[in-house]
């Protein structure tokens, strides 16, 4: 139920507007002054203040100051004689979400309390989901992922460039929404940008934005940017974002540079020292960033594989109506021993498949599943034909998709994987 905290020194005014209220389905909470109300007042209250400007006491104004010190997050709207308007006017600037002219039409005075509650149903929620512990985000008990947790929980307050390096599937853009969601910038925008997917043709347009329209890297202001898959990026492109990383600066198609205010995260799929080395990633822009956070494969992390698959199994289980599957010893030895190729990713597919029904057999390292039984009796280029078949869809269902992420998996050109799948009708 919506709720509202109205304070009306005029008795008559004060029962008239609860009464309004109160038809509408709002829980009212009345005051004759700003004093007792401020004694009552917490930062969590879930609902919107109504308040008169001129009051006995403590003025709307004043009212509207210590109100913003104890919840600043709570809608405050005032009610303003026709003369008073400037005033209310100021106050908006000092935080105030509206304002209303006496006599307000009840309808308009709805109208605006539902809005400034939807606003705050809004935010609530949005905090809520913040709060979810990074436990309950990053699961597992080894080591390795303790250690990790406790980095983001240092790292994510401070103003840092950094850099998150880790193999497909092991969860770089839920590290880089973790880090944002705990950083001081959790109310401005996450704008994920996959640097592999990027059309070269658009790609200024896109990132950097035009005149009048503003690119990928302008929706973060205020925010994050992450650029996933940092080596996929083209060099000359590379060099463009130095300036970015360097000056926090863009010079979007037909205008002058724009200072822009954003935090920047990366990733990268191997160790950013090797792809340097081979020219994939350029020294001078890996060097702009902070620090490098490597996440662990799921392989290292033998005793969270289990708990993960089990995890997922919940969710799935939940979310197609489902029993939850039980996990017995054969398939937690197959679990502890697995290789986990697709990491975090794989264990979340192999956890579908247990709810729904279907094969949850572990494939060989670098091999399709069933490859060796379907191949006998083939000649040879049928043979190869089928295995290069079921392994692109092997690495398609590890990747969920994800074609550059599945080329990077198969260790091939994504053109080459492009044409592999047309080939076989894939695409």
């Amino acid at each position: 139920m919506p709720e509202v905290m109205l304070v009306e020194d005029d008795a008559d005014l004060r029962l008239a507007a609860a009464e309004t209220l109160e038809l509408a389905g709002f829980r009212v909470h009345a005051f004759d002054a700003a004093a007792p109300a401020l004694d009552v007042l917490v930062a969590d209250f879930p609902g919107v203040i109504l308040s008169d400007l001129r009051m006995p006491g403590l003025s709307g104004l004043d009212f509207l100051d210590r109100a913003r010190e104890i919840a600043p997050d709570v809608p405050f709207i005032l009610i303003t004689a026709h003369g008073d308007v400037p005033a209310a006017i100021r106050a908006m600037r000092g935080g105030a979400h509206d304002f209303l002219e006496k006599p307000c039409p009840p309808e308009l005075m709805l109208d605006v309390l539902k809005r400034a509650q939807a606003m705050r149903d809004l935010h609530l929620e949005n905090t809520r989901l913040r709060q979810i512990r990074i436990e309950d985000r990053l699961i597992g008990r080894s080591a390795a992922m303790r250690d990790l947790r406790d980095k983001l929980r240092a790292l994510a307050r401070l103003q840092l460039d950094l850099l998150i390096s880790g193999e497909t599937g092991t969860g770089k853009e839920l590290v880089a929404r973790v880090l944002h969601d705990l950083s001081p910038r959790r109310d401005g925008p996450f704008v994920a940008v996959n640097c592999g997917a990027l059309a070269e043709t658009d790609v200024d347009r896109e990132l950097f934005g035009t005149s009048d329209s503003p690119g990928l890297i302008a929706r973060a202001a205020g925010g994050t940017l992450y650029l996933d898959e940092l080596e996929s990026m083209p060099d000359g492109l590379q060099v463009r974002l130095l300036r970015v990383v360097e000056a926090r600066e863009i010079t979007p198609l037909g205008a002058g540079p724009r200072p822009v205010d954003i935090r920047i995260l990366g990733s990268v799929k191997r160790p950013p020292e090797s792809l340097t080395a081979e020219s994939r990633l350029r020294a001078d822009l890996f060097h702009r960033f902070h620090a490098t956070l490597p996440l662990p494969p799921l392989r290292e992390r033998e005793e969270d594989a289990a708990m993960l698959v089990t995890h997922f199994a919940a969710e799935a289980a939940a979310r197609h109506n489902l029993p939850k599957p039980h996990i017995d010893s054969s398939l937690r030895r197959r679990i502890a021993y697995h290789d986990w190729p697709g990491n975090v990713r794989e264990a979340r597919n192999l956890a579908e498949r247990l709810v729904i029904g279907l094969d949850t057999s572990f494939p060989q390292p670098g091999s399709a599943p069933g490859a060796t039984d379907q191949m006998a009796g083939m000649s040879y280029d049928a043979a190869m034909e089928g295995f290069e078949a079921r392994l692109l869809r092997f690495a398609l269902i590890q990747t969920g998709g994800r074609k550059t992420e599945a080329a990077a998996l198969l260790g091939i050109p994504r053109k080459r994987l492009y044409l592999r799948l047309r080939h076989h009708d894939m695409l």
